[in-house]
């Protein structure tokens, strides 16, 4: 195909249309003089040879790593903001409930309210790795492909336990959590404001169906409503598939939907949801813990001053190819009493 020439001046919207019929004819008629058997030569001459080798291995691991490599859940499970440039970083809150919130340091906080606003600070995750120039013809596959996932991985790490920090400091913060005149005191009181200790369960070792169902209700007792989430660590899988073994003392199970819900997660193969909540796994999450959230504008938000960046250089002090990936994130937790923790010991 010819090469694409602009015209001097202003581009017409008549020369834009004729490029684009002229491209397409052109393409066509490339087509046509291509048969399935020289597609076929073509990609057996590529097999054969060590650079088309590497640049087929290379477009078959790239969606690979993306399936593969670590992603943080930490925006599936709060509200997300992009702060614009030079925007304050002050959310609406509620004066009467705590808050919590990741400080610049990376360690969780209860920060002070004020007239209905809150600020939330962010801090900067970073990562540094660098390839050098000898190391990259020692491979098939793209390395420096693969190193800028790997780097992406794990900015998301850091990310994901930095939420982690901010969520089992909030869900401690179990007092105060609030003053309703003429409601002090009372049951609605201390069911509709103050948020619960953790759910312990009733089969050591694994999450209960009976202590999913209980934590699940106790969101209705908090006046909060709406579309649950779960998040735990990707060994309590294995939990949702004995949710109908107790053991030869007791055969039968939990109850008479168990048989059917065992049977949908082994067609799945998977924890999509459960009770009504979608499961979200991670590996940051101890095995011993877990936790329900509710909805995302009611647990808080993530806010992004500075979304996952990468910049490249070549070094040649160190003879390599160096990447810096950085963001800057900041996260809060709104309503405290929209987390509800579980326990398996």
């Amino acid at each position: 195909m010819n090469e694409l020439v602009l015209p001097a001046g202003k581009v017409s919207r008549q020369w834009i249309e004729a490029e684009y019929f002229k491209a397409r004819a052109q393409a066509e008629e490339l087509n046509a003089k291509v048969t399935k058997q020289q597609i076929e030569a073509r990609l057996e001459g590529l097999a054969n040879s060590p650079n088309g080798h590497a640049l087929m291995g290379r477009e078959l691991r790239s969606p690979l790593l993306r399936e593969m490599l670590y992603e943080s859940r930490a925006r599936n499970l709060s509200m997300v903001y992009k702060l614009s440039q030079g925007e304050s970083a002050e959310f609406w809150s509620d004066v009467a409930v705590p808050a919590a919130a990741i400080g610049v340091d990376g360690l969780p906080a209860q920060v002070e309210v004020k007239s209905d606003y809150v600020r939330v600070d962010t801090r900067l995750f970073t990562s540094n790795p660098y390839v050098r120039w000898n190391q990259i013809n020692l491979t098939k596959f793209d390395i420096l492909s693969a190193t800028q996932q790997r780097l992406k991985a794990s900015l998301m790490l850091q990310e994901a336990s930095a939420w982690y920090r901010l969520v089992k400091y909030a869900s401690t913060l179990t007092t105060g959590q609030g003053y309703t005149v003429g409601l002090e005191g009372t049951t609605a009181y201390s069911q509709s404001i103050t948020a619960s200790s953790a759910f312990p369960t009733s089969t050591s070792g694994r999450l209960s169906v009976d202590q999913l169902a209980q934590a699940q209700a106790a969101f209705g007792g908090r006046l909060i409503s709406g579309p649950l989430k779960i998040w735990l660590h990707p060994q309590r899988r294995s939990d949702f598939i004995l949710f109908n073994f107790v053991g030869p003392t007791t055969p039968g199970g939990f109850g008479y939907f168990a048989p059917n819900t065992q049977d949908v997660l082994l067609q799945k193969g998977h924890t999509g949801s459960f009770l009504g909540m979608d499961i979200f796994e991670d590996i940051v999450v101890p095995t011993t813990e877990a936790y329900i959230f509710g909805p995302a504008d009611f647990v808080g938000l993530t806010a992004i001053r500075t979304d996952l960046a990468i910049e490249t250089m070549k070094d040649a002090n160190r003879f390599a190819d160096v990447f810096a990936g950085w963001m800057d994130v900041g996260f809060y937790i709104r309503w405290l009493k929209a987390i509800q923790p579980l326990t398996t010991t």
